[in-house]
C-alpha cells in the first residue's frame, strides 16, 4: 500500500463489542488520505476476526500477543507510513471532521501536534451533554498540577507529525491508564503544540474500564510522578509539593470512593430487595460514585466528624 497522509493507530484489546463504531468512524473521515492500523493486542474474544473483516483497503491489522496498550500503540508507530499520526482507543469514535480540523489547525498554527476538546458519551456512545476541554495553558505544568484537564483522551485526541516520534519517542510500556500522560509530559516538554477549542472526538464512559481500576491508578501515576520528578519537571518546590499533594488527594479520594461503595453494598442491596410476594426482575447493582450519590450509605458520628482532607506527602 502506498504511504497516506494520516496514520490512524487503534490499539485492541477484547474489544469486539466496539471496535465498529470505531472503525468505522475512521473510514467515514472527510479526509480519506489515510490509513488505519488496528493492533490486535492478545485478544481472547473475536476482535483479530473482526479486525480482518472491515472490506476497506486502507486498513493494516497487527497482530501480537498479549503486551498491553503502550506496547500495542508503539507497534502501530512502528508499522505507521503516515506523516501525521493520530491515535484512537477502540472504545471511542472520531466525528467526519476531525482529522480535517486537525491537519488544518496544525499547519495554520506550524506546530509538530494539536489536541481538542471532548465529547464525553455513556457506555453507548450517546453525549451526555457534557463537554471536557483542554487547555489554553501550559500543558505540562496543567498536567502535573492536575486540578483541571490538559489534553482529555490525549490518545484519542490528538494529532501529531511524524516527526514527533522520529526521535525515538514511544509510550512508556511499563505504564498503562497513565501512558498516554507520559506521552503528553514529554511532546510538551520538547515539541510546539496548540489547543483547538472544537470538540471532535467522541468519549465513551464505561463502567469497570482501565480507567476504574484504582490499584492500577494508584501504581501508575506513582511512577508517572516519579519521572517527572527524575526529569527535572518537579524542581520548583512549591510547584512540586502542590502537585503531589494533587496527587495524593486524587489517589486517596479513589480508594475512600472504592471503600464506600464496598461498605454500601449490602445495605444497597437490602433497600433494593424484592418483597416475597413481589414478582420482579433480577436486580444488577452498579456501585460507583454516580449510583452512591442517589443512595448515600449512612454514615457513623465518627465518620461525620473526621472527614478531614486526607495527609500528603512532604517532598
Amino acid at each position: 500500500m502506498s504511504n497516506q497522509e494520516i496514520s490512524v493507530i487503534i490499539p485492541a484489546y477484547n474489544a469486539e463489542r466496539w471496535l465498529p463504531e470505531a472503525v468505522h468512524s475512521v473510514l467515514a473521515q472527510s479526509h480519506s488520505d489515510l490509513e488505519l492500523i488496528i493492533v490486535n493486542d492478545g485478544s481472547t474474544d473475536n476482535t483479530l476476526r473482526m479486525a480482518y473483516s472491515f472490506a476497506d483497503p486502507r486498513i493494516v491489522v497487527v497482530d501480537q500477543a498479549n503486551a498491553g496498550v503502550s506496547a500495542a500503540r508503539n507497534a502501530g508507530i512502528a508499522t505507521a507510513r503516515g506523516e501525521y499520526i493520530a491515535f484512537l482507543d477502540a472504545d471511542d469514535a472520531m466525528l467526519p471532521e476531525n482529522l480535517a480540523v486537525k491537519l488544518a489547525g496544525l499547519r495554520n498554527h506550524q506546530v509538530d501536534w494539536v489536541y481538542g476538546d471532548l465529547i464525553i458519551c455513556d457506555d453507548q456512545l450517546r453525549p451526555t451533554g457534557e463537554i471536557m476541554a483542554g487547555t489554553d495553558d501550559d500543558v505540562l505544568r496543567t498536567l502535573l498540577f492536575a486540578a483541571k484537564p490538559a489534553v482529555p483522551a490525549s490518545c484519542s485526541n490528538m494529532l501529531a507529525h511524524r516527526r514527533c516520534f522520529d526521535g525515538g519517542l514511544r509510550f512508556d510500556e511499563h505504564l498503562s491508564n497513565s501512558a498516554d500522560q507520559d506521552l503528553v509530559i514529554s511532546l510538551s516538554s520538547s515539541t510546539s503544540y496548540a489547543h483547538l477549542p472544537v470538540a471532535m472526538n467522541r468519549y465513551r464512559s464505561v463502567p469497570g474500564s482501565m480507567s476504574k481500576d484504582v490499584a492500577l491508578f494508584e501504581r501508575d501515576h506513582t511512577r508517572l510522578y516519579d519521572k517527572a520528578k527524575a526529569n527535572g519537571f518537579l524542581d520548583e518546590r512549591f510547584f512540586r509539593r502542590r502537585c503531589l499533594a494533587n496527587l495524593d488527594w486524587a489517589i486517596g479520594g479513589s480508594w475512600w470512593t472504592l471503600a464506600e461503595a464496598r461498605a454500601c453494598a449490602p445495605l444497597l442491596c437490602a433497600r433494593h430487595r424484592p418483597l416475597a410476594r413481589r414478582s420482579s426482575a433480577p436486580h444488577q447493582e452498579t456501585f460507583g460514585p454516580a449510583h452512591l450519590s442517589a443512595a448515600p450509605c449512612p454514615r457513623s458520628p465518627q465518620d461525620q466528624m473526621h472527614n478531614g482532607r486526607p495527609l500528603t506527602r512532604v517532598a
